[in-house]
C-alpha cells in the first residue's frame, strides 16, 4: 500500500488526493506542537512509570521528542501533508529517529485525547499572555485616569450630551470594564486546567494509566471526570472565546468613541502621529485607522465564536472529524486579542484631551440644564415638574437666541421667571458643582474619583497576585 498511514493496517488503499487535502489539519495544527511535545514527554514518563517503556526506552524517547522541538523551533523540520496534522507529524519523525521505538509512545492514548489535551495546553499558555498584555492595558488606563481628575468632558446618553463628567471618570468606566475581562479570561485558563490524557477514543484506555501522574506532571489542577466528556466537549474553547468577544465588544465601543471624539466635529481626543495614517489623495486627512481597524477585527472574533458554535451544536457524543475545524477559530481569536490588546494600550496612553473643547461642547448642549432644576428644587422650594418646566422654556429660549447657560443675559432670564436672576443661578450652572454634587459611591465627583482611583490601584494588587499565582501553578 501505497504511503500507508501509521492507522492504515486494516486498509488495501491510500487515501486519495482529495481525502489527503480535506483531511490535512497540519497547515495550521503545527501551533500546536510544543504542547504536542510537551503532553507526549509527559505520556513516555507515565508509560514508563507504568512498566510500558523501560528507563532506557523513556530517555531515548524524551530526548528524541526534545530534539525535534529543537528542529521546529529552527524551522528545519519538514511538515507534510501525508502526515495529516501535528501528532502524526512528530510521531513520525519520532519513528525515523528511533525506529520501532518511536511506534511506542503512543501506547495507551488516542489522537482524540491528545489533541484535547493539547489544545487545553495551548489555551492556557496563551491565556497567560493575554493576561500580561491586559493587565499593562489596565495599568495605563489608571494612569489616565490619575492625571485627568479635574478635566471636565461630556458624558452622553443616545449620543446626545447628557451631564458633564471628570475623564478620570471616563476612563475608569473602561478600566472596569476591562477588570471584569481580566477575570473573565483568568477563569477561562481555569476551565482549560484540566488532565483529559487518559480517556482515550473515547472510553478510557487499557493501561493502568496513572493520570494523577500525569496531571502533577503537567502542572494541572485536576482530572477529567468522563472520558466521553473529555474527548467530545469544547467548553474550554467556548469559554475563551465568548471571554475574548466580550472584551472585544468592550473594546471596539471605545474604538468608536475615539474615532468619534477625535473628528472635527468633536475634537476632545487627539492621537499621536505613530497611530493614524494619511490619504493617498487628501493630504489634510488623519485618519483614526487603529481604532478603525480593531473595530472590524472585534465582529471577526465574535465570527469566530458562532463558528465553533455552529460547528459544534449538531454532532453527536463523542468524537467527530468536524472537530478538526475548532482549532481555526481559536488560534486566529488569540492572535487578534493579542495584537487589539496592544493597540488599545497605545492609543490609551497616547491621547491627547482638549479640555476647552469640551467646555464648548458641554455649554452648547446645555449639559447643566439639570442641575440647575434641581438647584430650584432644593433652594428655591419648587417642586421639581415646574422647576422642569422652567428651564425647559430657558432652553427654548437660549436656542432660539444663540445663547447657553452661561452666556444669557440676567435680564432674559428674568424674563421666563424672576427666580433664574438669583446670585445662586451662576454655582447652579457650574460644570466642576455639577459634578461635585454626584457625590456617592462609583460617582464622578473629584472625592469619588481619587477614592476610585485608589480602589482601583488596589484592584492591580490583587490582579498582579493571580497573574503570579499562574507561574507558580505552571509546570515545573
Amino acid at each position: 500500500m501505497k504511503e500507508k498511514k501509521l492507522w492504515g493496517g486494516r486498509f488495501d488503499a491510500a487515501p486519495s488526493s482529495l481525502m489527503i487535502r480535506i483531511g490535512e489539519s497540519i497547515s495550521f495544527d503545527k501551533e500546536l506542537y510544543a504542547h504536542d511535545i510537551e503532553g507526549s514527554i509527559s505520556h513516555s514518563r507515565m508509560l514508563k512509570r507504568i512498566g510500558i517503556l523501560s528507563e532506557s526506552e523513556q530517555r531515548k524517547i524524551e530526548t528524541g521528542l526534545i530534539q525535534i522541538k529543537k528542529e521546529i523551533d529552527s524551522g528545519k523540520f519538514e511538515f507534510k501533508i501525508e502526515n495529516e496534522d501535528i501528532h502524526m507529524s512528530i510521531e513520525s519523525r519520532l519513528t525515523e529517529l528511533l525506529g520501532d521505538l518511536g511506534k511506542k509512545l503512543h501506547t495507551g492514548r488516542s489522537r482524540n485525547d491528545q489533541v484535547s489535551q493539547d489544545v487545553r495546553l495551548y489555551i492556557k499558555a496563551e491565556i497567560h499572555s493575554i493576561l500580561v498584555l491586559l493587565f499593562d492595558l489596565l495599568t495605563v488606563w489608571v494612569k489616565k485616569a490619575d492625571s485627568h481628575t479635574k478635566t471636565i468632558i461630556p458624558g452622553y446618553t443616545h449620543l446626545q450630551i447628557a451631564q458633564p463628567i471628570r475623564a478620570s471618570h471616563y476612563f475608569l468606566s473602561h478600566f472596569w470594564a476591562n477588570v471584569r475581562d481580566f477575570e473573565d479570561f483568568f477563569s477561562a485558563y481555569e476551565r482549560a486546567n484540566e488532565l483529559v490524557l487518559g480517556s482515550g477514543a473515547l472510553a478510557g484506555v487499557n493501561y493502568q494509566t496513572d493520570r494523577e501522574f500525569l496531571r502533577k506532571d503537567l502542572g494541572l489542577s485536576r482530572l477529567s471526570e468522563n472520558s466521553i466528556d473529555a474527548v467530545s466537549q469544547r467548553d474550554h474553547i467556548f469559554k475563551f472565546l465568548f471571554v475574548s468577544s466580550q472584551f472585544m465588544v468592550h473594546i471596539s465601543r471605545f474604538c468608536e468613541e475615539i474615532i468619534l471624539y477625535t473628528s472635527q466635529e468633536f475634537s476632545y481626543f487627539k492621537l499621536p502621529d505613530h497611530l493614524t495614517t494619511g490619504s493617498s489623495i487628501m493630504p489634510q486627512k488623519k485618519n483614526p485607522d487603529v481604532a478603525e481597524l480593531i473595530r472590524g477585527k472585534a465582529g471577526r472574533v465574535i465570527g469566530n465564536l458562532t463558528h465553533l458554535l455552529v460547528m459544534l451544536k449538531g454532532t453527536p457524543l463523542s468524537y467527530n472529524r468536524d472537530f478538526q475545524e475548532d482549532k481555526i477559530p481559536l488560534f486566529d481569536t488569540v492572535k487578534q486579542i493579542k495584537i487589539c490588546t496592544e493597540g488599545i494600550r497605545d492609543m490609551v496612553e497616547g491621547i491627547q484631551i482638549f479640555p476647552e473643547n469640551a467646555t464648548r461642547s458641554l455649554r452648547n448642549g446645555f449639559s447643566t440644564a439639570t442641575d440647575l432644576a434641581d438647584w430650584l428644587v432644593s433652594a428655591k422650594g419648587i417642586p421639581f415638574r415646574s422647576a422642569h418646566e422652567i428651564v425647559g422654556e430657558l432652553v427654548k429660549h437660549c436656542t432660539l437666541k444663540s445663547y447657553d447657560l452661561f452666556t444669557i443675559p440676567s435680564g432674559e432670564r428674568g424674563q421666563i421667571h424672576a427666580v433664574l436672576t438669583d446670585p445662586g443661578y451662576e454655582a447652579a450652572i457650574s460644570l466642576e458643582t455639577s459634578c461635585d454634587k454626584k457625590d456617592v459611591y462609583g460617582g464622578t465627583a473629584l472625592s469619588r474619583q481619587k477614592e476610585q482611583i485608589k480602589k482601583a490601584k488596589t484592584k492591580l494588587n490583587e490582579l498582579t497576585k493571580k497573574l503570579k499565582s499562574l507561574e507558580s501553578k505552571g509546570k515545573k
